[in-house]
């Protein structure tokens, strides 16, 4: 099978790029600039890195069976909204009308959490309402839509991602307290002691996107949220992070700005054979990752 992944220089792109072509994948990996997650990845067999900007994604040499779209703007100082419409929405809809015209059969998206905007209740899963997403939100939701249009051409997954962790994690609340439990900073955090699974391993995250690929065509467009198995609670978590780090937390409750919830895998689990860790078993293998 020959499978398109979008962002092989990020995090996510490059691990799911590896593991797919050291299964025995033909990947054809894009990426816009160089970083230090794409140099491990060009002496891969089976895994060839090519530059470009997906705006540009009918200009790739195809066809592909299948597409992993991990590329993708996220929230940071200085990115405004005409940036992520750009490289959220319009260069989603270049890739997905290249798609149309290789046949492609499979696509996933690594959608985001943000999707859901505003979250009301104390468990997420694929029927949870969509209340006020930001212009991050909004750009995950619109290209879920498009997807959802074209669901009779395409077996389309739409991974509702949480915090992803793994070596070269950023950008997400476990990243910031790890970085700040480093720096022996103190955790400034709300709702200490509700439960917490708001996380998924990138090679849960990997495994999930092999498995879905192995598998037979779905049928239409299907959404997933994904997280941790189990839960603690947020106090538990980030004492938890220090122990695997080797260094003490000092934890100051603050004034909550939105409101608890945990997250139910049960439809990937079920659908996919989605095995997430323990959540404990989690943060501890994070720990040891980011500790070496």
């Amino acid at each position: 099978m020959r499978v398109l992944v979008t962002g092989v220089s990020g995090f996510s792109g490059g691990t799911v790029a590896r593991r797919l072509a050291s299964n025995g994948y033909d990947v054809v990996g894009t990426y816009r600039r160089d970083t230090g997650f794409l140099a491990p990845l060009r002496d891969v067999k089976r895994l060839e890195p090519v530059q470009t900007d997906l705006i540009d994604a009918g200009r790739l040499v195809g066809p592909f069976d299948a597409i992993v779209h991990t590329a993708g703007t996220s929230p940071a100082p200085g990115i405004g909204v005409a940036t992520l419409v750009r490289d959220n929405i319009d260069a989603s809809f270049a890739l997905i009308e290249a798609a149309q015209r290789w046949g492609t059969n499979r696509f996933i998206f690594f959608s985001s959490l943000s999707y859901y905007g505003r979250i009301e209740q104390d468990v997420v899963d694929e029927t949870t309402p969509v209340r006020d997403p930001d212009a991050y939100g909004a750009t995950k939701l619109i290209v879920e839509q498009r997807l959802a249009e074209l669901s009779a051409e395409f077996s389309t997954l739409a991974l509702r991602l949480p915090g992803v962790v793994g070596p070269g994690a950023h950008r997400n609340w476990l990243s910031g307290v790890a970085s700040r439990l480093r720096a022996g900073e103190p955790i400034r955090a709300f709702h200490l002691d509700r439960l917490y699974n708001n996380a998924a391993h990138i090679d849960d995250i990997a495994a999930l996107v092999q498995a879905a690929l192995t598998r037979e065509p779905w049928s239409g467009f299907d959404p997933a949220v994904l997280g941790a198995a189990g839960s603690l609670t947020v106090r538990e978590v980030i004492e938890r992070l220090a122990l695997a780090l080797g260094v003490s937390a000092k934890i100051e409750e603050i004034t909550p700005t939105n409101t608890s919830f945990t997250l139910s895998s049960a439809h990937a689990i079920a659908r996919y054979g989605y095995q997430p860790m323990e959540i404990g078993a989690m943060i501890n293998r994070y720990g040891r990752e980011i500790a070496g």
